[in-house]
This record gives structure tokens, sequence and C-alpha cells, in this order.
């Protein structure tokens, strides 16, 4: 049997190369185990450049997210902005509403006791001032509504207080040594036990022990495309279901799973997508 393996790998096979500017044939004569190799070779170098193909389309994918997000981020500071530039305007037209009723009451009350149908003693001016600032103040809340249900969803601070000893991005993992690991969020350490909070207002879909290296990890999802993850705890206090709000403890940080020591795994997620928590934590 060995003796037929090698005398069929070693065995030559004649290849045949026509120039397309010549009508002279070239011929090479290679054992199969050399044509083998070759088509190995070239299998292998055409997945590495797909590899690095994929891995260069999903970091691009990345920075137009994050980079969409910072503009969202620019826009939501802008429409804070004007809401208070609207809440400026709206105090003198409510002092100048207050100063108006208040001359009209000391006008009826210097018009001594009568009797009959109630009489309207404001101004005629006065009904056009209500109107607007009811309409003012409308605008307001209705921004103001809409502004805090962003910003309740919103990730913002830190989950807990350490230092970080991994940033979003690529790297070499130190528990498994790959280089060019995508590390989906930042690795933030301190004393084993600390309390971890919520980034922002959700629900929690995920508490427990979880695959992919998280250990006891906490997901919550927050409205307008944004998640958050908690990874590597060592006890946790929500449950799936529960309905958080930012800055109430959630877990204490520890070292479950793929972890070489206390720490948590923080990843913000928007639309499924990881991005960089740090652009959230002042």
């Amino acid at each position: 049997m060995r003796t037929t393996l090698r005398s069929l790998l070693l065995r030559p096979v004649t290849l045949m190369v026509l120039p397309a500017d010549s009508a002279r044939a070239f011929r090479l004569r290679l054992p199969v185990l050399a044509v083998a190799g070759v088509l190995g070779l070239a299998a292998a170098l055409l997945g590495a450049a797909g590899w690095l193909v994929t891995r260069h389309i999903q970091y691009e994918a990345m920075s137009l997210l994050n980079a969409h997000m910072a503009a969202r981020l620019d826009r939501y500071a802008g429409d804070v902005a004007r809401a208070e530039a609207l809440t400026r305007r709206l105090g003198p037209l409510e002092q100048d509403l207050q100063r108006a009723l208040t001359g009209t009451r000391r006008l009826a009350e210097r018009s001594g006791g009568t009797g009959g149908p109630r009489v309207d003693f404001l101004p005629a001016e006065i009904p056009g001032r209500v109107a607007r600032l009811e309409r003012a103040g409308g605008e307001i809340f209705r921004d103001w509504e809409s502004l805090s249900s962003l910003a309740a969803a919103t990730p913002a601070g830190w989950p807990v207080r350490g230092w970080i000893t991994s940033e979003f991005g690529e790297r070499v993992s130190p528990y498994t040594g790959e280089i060019g690991a995508l590390h989906q969020g930042v690795d933030i350490a301190n004393k084993l036990g600390s309390p971890i909070t919520a980034a922002a207002d959700g629900l929690v879909t995920q508490a427990g022990w979880t695959s992919g290296g998280y250990g006891k990890m906490v997901e919550i999802v927050h409205g307008y495309g944004y998640a958050t993850r908690y990874g590597h705890c060592s006890r946790l206090r929500a449950i799936p279901g529960q309905r958080v709000r930012r800055g109430e403890v959630i877990g204490y940080l520890g070292s479950t799973g793929n972890a070489t020591g206390p720490h948590c795994h923080y990843e913000v997620r928007l639309y499924g997508v990881p991005v960089d928590p740090r652009t959230f934590m002042p």
C-alpha cells in the first residue's frame, strides 16, 4: 500500500501552457504531489485573502456606524440646546401674562362688590397671550418627552468605576493569544465584588451564564437601537424580564468565563453592531 501511494504521489503529470500571443505550447512535467501542493497553497492564499477582505469590510462598517452615532449625539445636543432656548423665550411671556392677570385682579377688587352674571375682566389681549403660552408650552413638552426618552435610552457613564485594561478594537487576545482578535467592548478592572450598574434605562433580556466566554452576563435592551452587555460577573442581581433604570445595580464584578482577572467586559451595541463604549463614557 505504501509503495503504491508513494508511486501515485510521485507519478509525473504533464501540464500544457499555451500563451495567448504564441502558437507554441509549453509542457511542464510535475509530480502529482507538487501539483497538489501548488493547488493547496493557492487555496490557502485565497482563503487568507477572503478573511482579510471580510475583516476589512467589518472594520469599515464599524467605522461608519461610529461616525453615524457621533453625528446622532451631536444632533441630540443641538435638540437639547434648542429646547433650552425655547424655555428661555417662554419665561418673559409667562411673566408678562402674570403681570397682566395681577393688574386685572386689582382692577376687579377696586370696583367694589357687585352682583349679576360673572363678568370676564380679562383685557382683550390676554386670551391671545394665553394661547401663545399654551402653544409654546405644548411644543416644549413634546420636545422634552422625545428628548428625555432618547436620553434615558442612550448609554451614559461608567457601569463600574475602575481602570481600562483593554480597549475596543483589534488586539492580541490575552486569553487565547489570537492575533487581530476583535475586542467588542472595553474591560474595566477593579476589586472583586464591585457593583455594576445599568448604563441606561431598559429591559433585561439575558441574565445568567452565557456562551462565548462572557461567563455570567447581563444584557439590557434600551430602545432606539441601543443594547448593552456586562460580562464576567461574579454574582447577578438582575433577572430576565426586569425593567431597570440608569444607575441601578445589576450585578457584581468578577472573573467568570474567559477572564484572566476580576473585570467587567462592557459592550454597547447599536442595532446589533458593537460600537466603541468609550464614546459614552465621559
